[in-house]
């Protein structure tokens, strides 16, 4: 697909041209619109259009201007004017560009249209391949400086040897003022639902801003792509933090325009030679981290970093079990409550994120095996860890985490609706078995699966009394058929029966029976 502009200052004109042909059909893609000349110079330099149509007459900078600007920039794009009858003065000019297709407003139609859009297509096939001198030199420059930027990051490299390879490139050595500049979209970019090919063309775009932007202030930069981030070596005798600031605004707002993305940054220090400059590349390594917990827009410095070094947060088993005990009652609030405090106290320690997310990972682990009997193969846990691993910043994990614990809820609610009854049989089943032992809630509650207070309430919903009274009443039952043997002391039955207290029996015996115990076996003797 070749890429298309569309620059004219009426909306409806360009409505217009997008909608009256198949662009698709022809081996076009429609990636940018312009109201001006300056909007539309701007957008080109970030998506290099293979061919752009412009009106002649618009604010701010007109066609004609944006046709030279073009041309300048990349003499092989196409351009097609769009024009009214009374533009036909700018002719002239339009032949100095080399811009000979026009294509009259007040006359356009599908099939004219459609016949100097295949003419274009025609010339851009044939330049396919085909790359001039001057963009073989830009391209050799590119690498270099990429070279060059590469030694200059490598922390087991000499400033010696670096040196030598500044003077072959022909290069300055401390002749002016140096730092490292990082340009993170890596969270930001996992947003973009598109394809890797998309993503790759913003970050190409958005390196091309970049450097567009230092030329513009003067400012020599290296740079080089690392993945989805940016680093820059700025290299100017007059550069200072504000005027730093003031190019990370200018493309914040570009970039935010164009792509509808934004980035996190950091820049070192400035400093008056490469050898001090380079005193700052674990500090560099260490701001790419921090970044983590940094918000699209943010900058950093040296200034504003602070991380106390002798914190790692580790989950402790109190964590889990909190969490577990609101999953099984599904206690909404509270689990988002348990998790805001996580997430405040991880931006407030701001340790290394990867030990964070390894961490976190193994937390989300622990807490599944609680629940593993709701799901049929550990695929789901695995996917969830794997994201944490992979998430870019903070607000990305709590919001995995929020949804792990959300589906956890769903599940677990629903493994539960489908086996009340077996639970309940369980339940029943181990109170007939054990009777005669000490049984408590929790004990019982963490035979059949499930918390103390959620079995509590289910069990009372499904049999009409409580557990305790269901258990005294099962010990009782017990406790008369024992009776009826003369040769069994009450004492022994007591203790057969789970009661480790004579007067709590009887009294609970009275209670169930509407007699006392003496009663009870009187009345059987007889």
């Amino acid at each position: 697909m070749y890429k298309i502009m569309i620059v004219d200052d009426e909306m409806l004109v360009r409505i217009g041209v997008k909608s009256l042909i198949n662009w698709q059909e022809l081996g076009f893609e429609i990636v940018a619109e312009a109201s001006n000349g300056q909007n539309a110079y701007e957008k080109y330099v970030a998506l290099k259009p293979d061919l752009v149509i412009t009106d002649i007459k618009m604010p701010k900078q007109d066609g004609l201007w944006l046709a030279k600007k073009i041309k300048e920039y990349n003499p092989n794009t196409e351009i097609i004017f769009l024009t009214c009858y009374d533009d036909f003065s700018f002719a002239k000019e339009a032949i100095k560009l080399k811009v000979s297709d026009y294509i009259l407003k007040a006359e356009m139609e599908e099939e004219e249209l459609k016949k100097i859009i295949l003419e274009k297509k025609k010339k851009l096939d044939l330049s396919i391949g085909q790359v001039t001198d001057t963009q073989n030199d830009k391209l050799l420059l590119r690498r270099q400086q990429e070279y060059l930027l590469g030694l200059l990051l490598s922390d087991n490299r000499s400033n010696e040897l670096i040196h030598e390879e500044f003077d072959k490139a022909h290069v300055e050595w401390n002749t002016e003022k140096y730092c490292f500049i990082t340009f993170d979209f890596r969270a930001s970019l996992n947003n973009v639902k598109n394809s890797e090919y998309h993503v790759t063309n913003i970050i190409a775009a958005s390196l091309e801003l970049i450097m567009n932007k230092f030329q513009d202030e003067a400012i020599d930069a290296f740079s080089k792509q690392f993945g989805k981030s940016i680093t820059c070596f700025l290299m100017v005798k007059n550069i200072s933090d504000l005027k730093i600031q003031k190019c990370i605004e200018y493309l914040q707002s570009s970039i935010k325009q164009y792509f509808s993305i934004g980035f996190k940054s950091a820049n070192s220090p400035i400093t008056t030679s490469i050898e001090e400059a380079r005193e700052y590349l674990d500090w560099i390594y260490e701001a790419s981290d921090y970044l983590f917990y940094l918000s699209d827009g943010e900058h950093l410095t040296k200034d504003n970093m602070i991380r106390p070094h002798d914190y790692h947060f580790i989950y402790d088993i109190a964590m889990v079990k909190d969490f577990c005990q609101y999953i099984e009652d599904a206690d909404s609030e509270a689990i988002y409550q348990k998790i805001d405090a996580l997430e405040k106290l991880l931006d407030k320690q701001r340790g290394n994120s990867l030990e964070v997310k390894l961490e976190l990972s193994h937390m989300i682990n622990d807490i599944f095996k609680r629940f593993d009997s709701c799901f049929q193969d550990d695929s789901d846990v695995f996917a969830f860890q794997k994201k944490v691993i992979n998430s870019e910043e903070l607000k990305e994990v709590i919001d995995i985490i929020r949804d792990f614990i959300k589906n956890l809820i769903i599940e677990n609610s629903s493994n539960r609706a489908d086996n009340t009854e077996i639970l309940i049989k369980k339940a029943v089943q181990y109170i007939n078995d054990n009777y005669n032992k000490k049984i408590t809630l929790d004990d019982i509650a963490g035979y059949v699966g499930i918390s103390k207070y959620y079995f509590s309430v289910l069990f009372k919903k499904e049999k009409d009394i409580t557990f305790s009274s269901y258990l005294n009443s099962v010990r009782i039952e017990k406790a008369k058929q024992l009776l009826k043997n003369p040769q069994t002391t009450i004492n022994d039955v007591v203790y057969e029966v789970g009661f480790n207290d004579a007067q709590y029996f009887s009294k609970t015996f009275k209670k169930y029976v509407g007699m006392t115990v003496t009663e009870y076996r009187s009345k059987y003797e007889k």
